[in-house]
């Protein structure tokens, strides 16, 4: 072991980016899709069949809603963890930045 403690803030905040692109590329997959589901309007028609594959708990308008909204919240959560990763890498420029004014006093 050297005797140096090193903290990683770089890559941190290089972490927090390539976490926030993981964000961005779930809301583009959600946005896209949910665009390009809206275009085709209600394809199933009206009739019975139409009916029962768009409609019902098991329904394509249900699991339509269910899957956006879990991708919407997996979004979220890497949004989480990217603001975490960036806060923590912050927090760790803060101590080192106090700690090296403590240093320099005391030295003095």
């Amino acid at each position: 072991m050297s005797g140096r403690l090193e903290s990683y803030r770089d890559l941190l905040v290089k972490a927090s980016e390539k976490t926030g692109e993981v964000r961005d590329g779930i809301n583009g997959v959600v946005n896209t899709f949910t665009a390009q589901a809206d275009s085709l309007g209600t394809p199933w028609g009206n009739d019975s069949l139409g009916n029962q594959f768009a409609n019902g708990d098991q329904g394509y308008l249900a699991s339509k809603k269910n899957i956006l909204e879990g991708a919407s919240n997996m979004a979220g959560t890497f949004a989480n963890f990217s603001q975490s990763q960036k806060d923590s890498a912050d927090e760790l420029e803060r101590t080192e930045e106090a700690n090296r004014q403590g240093f320099q006093q005391a030295a003095q």
